[in-house]
């Protein structure tokens, strides 16, 4: 598809504020659903299965055009990917500069050759399960043929090693958390220590990462981007800076992230295979993942 900067597509106040559009667009699609699962069982006793899986193609595409239209009312119509534009900007050394071309040769030019996405894979950290193995989530990819979607599960330590290391070679890294556990949006921090339940009601919460998974207490409910990292006098991580998607809220749309609440709340970080262990990239290349059921809560984010 190509990319573009911010000012070429800015936010909406549905991509900074998604939380109702989602609503609305969950709501329709379980709709649509429903009404697919009709259509065939109607059709099923008078057309041949080939005929049958026509017209509920057929209705697909119609709601999937309402789906779009949704889209782009909410976040705006995107640019095409082969549409010309011209980019003016002032560069690092305060010269004027302007760039003129598609998405997709800015992507090749600006975006690929600093961060292929291709050959970024993700870390996870799962202590339901052994460390060190390869999985996937059954029915997760949302692209049909696209390349699946593969987990390399190892502790949170590794995570945060692959995390530091990414930083100091110049690498964001995009992450999956569960945000609303331990978190102030309003003043942008994120640390197990936030709220005293100890002291105001007597008691401790004890559960585990492993056990807030199992219950279903805990899952990957949001991505994000860690910008920087905080390291002590002996190089371990003591806080991160979060850049969040939820417009200004925090500072200037920055959280503080606690090196405690990575450990508990964070599951998954995306790292380029260069700066990856060699031993986890020998995981990713061996393949034969386990499966995971389509509920399970690693699924539950990308």
């Amino acid at each position: 598809y190509g990319v573009v900067p911010q000012s070429i597509f800015p936010e909406s106040y549905s991509s900074s504020y998604s939380n109702k559009m989602d609503k609305l667009i969950t709501k329709r699609l379980r709709e649509f659903s429903l009404a697919l699962r009709a259509l065939v069982s109607g059709l099923q006793e008078q057309l041949q299965d080939a005929r049958v899986l026509a017209a509920a193609r057929k209705q697909k595409e119609i709601y999937l055009a309402e789906i779009y239209r949704i889209l782009c009312i909410t976040l705006g119509v995107p640019p095409k990917p082969t549409d010309q534009f011209t980019f003016e900007y002032y560069d690092a050394d305060g010269k004027f500069d302007s760039y003129c071309g598609t998405p997709l040769e800015f992507y090749k030019k600006y975006g690929n050759e600093k961060y292929s996405l291709s050959d970024s894979f993700s870390l996870v950290n799962d202590p339901r399960n052994s460390y060190e193995t390869l999985f996937t989530v059954d029915k997760l990819n949302n692209v049909w043929g696209g390349r699946p979607v593969l987990y390399v599960n190892t502790s949170s330590e590794e995570l945060k090693k692959a995390v530091v290391t990414s930083i100091k070679a110049g690498h964001p890294v995009f992450f999956g958390c569960d945000v609303g556990q331990f978190s102030h949006s309003a003043l942008g921090i994120m640390d197990t220590a936030l709220y005293e339940y100890e002291s105001a009601f007597n008691i401790k919460v004890t559960l585990t990462k492993a056990q807030r998974l199992q219950t279903g207490e805990s899952s990957m409910t949001h991505a994000m981007v860690i910008t920087a990292v905080h390291l002590d006098k002996e190089g371990k991580p003591v806080r991160y800076r979060v850049e969040n998607s939820w417009g200004l809220v925090g500072d200037k749309g920055y959280f503080v992230m606690s090196d405690n609440w990575f450990d508990e709340f964070v599951y998954q970080v995306v790292i380029p295979r260069k700066l990856a262990k060699p031993e986890h990239v020998k995981i990713l290349d061996a393949g034969s993942p386990r499966l995971y059921a389509p509920w399970d809560p690693m699924g539950t984010l990308a």
